[in-house]
């Protein structure tokens, strides 16, 4: 019996000791499954951000904008000094401008004008509000290039000439034999011309960046257009109309005096011939008895 209980007991101990292993095996495990499990979390969230980084479009930081710009002024000469006085003031510049004379449908000569001008890219909105005096805008249009790409590239290709140009400036150093020194220069002032080209077509870009481009034609009128819209009101367009009339009826009267006074001395010509002739045929012709 004694026996019994000995075993017993030692059968219990057993059992709880067995029972305190498996325990503290489930803990230790227990942390080593949450890093894993953050481990997995954390790469994941990195591989997330790093594919929306390479995802993610090129921010658009070399853009070239040019402005197109149709005027119409009745006052050609104050509109001409506006304008320069605005290129001034807003640090611009002519870059290329040209001017020439046409006849209108009123049979005077009226000057047409048109400007590229370069202004820094800071000024455009107060250059363009500026423009309104110096006449009526007849159109407008905007155009915008993204060349980030396309700059970047030319940077990338300039970094890789450059480190060309070092290795072999290191090469011809250590070159002895006059055929390996030949080859190199060569090599050499090729890469140069490279390099000088892919600097100017930066510098072009830049400069075309940092200026934004304006192309203006400014043309003199007789008389304002008046261009009626969808939100013209009804007694506007009346009374547009009206002056229109007026202004060809102007016009007209002006070419019909105009045509008076050229035909007036082949009238006075004719009179005179006509005059000479029928005095001419009465001497001729004999008295009736």
């Amino acid at each position: 019996m004694k026996k019994f209980r000995r075993y017993s007991l030692l059968f219990m101990l057993l059992i709880l000791i067995l029972s305190l292993t498996v325990g503290c095996g489930s803990n230790k495990s227990t942390p080593n499954d949450i890093a894993v499990e953050d481990s997995t979390e954390f790469t994941t969230s990195e591989d997330v951000k790093y594919e929306e980084e390479e995802n993610s479009p090129l921010e658009p930081e070399k853009v070239i904008t040019t402005i197109y710009l149709n005027l119409e002024t009745t006052e050609f000469d104050k509109s001409s000094d506006f304008l320069y006085e605005n290129i001034k003031k807003y640090g611009a510049y002519v870059e290329n401008s040209n001017i020439d004379y046409t006849r209108s449908r009123d049979n005077k000569r009226y000057k047409n004008a048109y400007y590229v001008i370069r202004v820094p890219k800071d000024k455009v909105l107060d250059f363009k509000s500026g423009l309104n005096g110096v006449g009526n805008v007849i159109s407008e249009s905007t155009n915008k290039e993204d060349v980030t790409r396309q700059y970047r590239d030319t940077e990338s290709r300039l970094k890789v000439i450059e480190t060309k140009e070092e290795r072999i400036l290191a090469l011809l150093a250590k070159a002895e034999k006059i055929e390996d020194i030949i080859k190199l220069e060569s090599e050499l002032s090729e890469i140069i011309y490279e390099k000088e080209q892919l600097k100017t077509n930066l510098m072009n870009i830049d400069d075309k960046v940092d200026f934004s481009t304006f192309e203006i034609h400014i043309r003199e009128v007789g008389r304002l257009s008046s261009e009626d819209t969808i939100d013209t009101k009804f007694g506007t367009k009346i009374k547009n109309a009206f002056y229109d009339s007026l202004y060809m009826f102007k016009i007209a009267m002006e070419k019909l005096i105009l045509f008076i006074i050229y035909i007036l001395p082949f009238g006075v010509i004719i009179g005179i011939i006509y005059y000479i002739v029928r005095k001419f045929m009465k001497k001729k012709t004999p008295p009736k008895e």
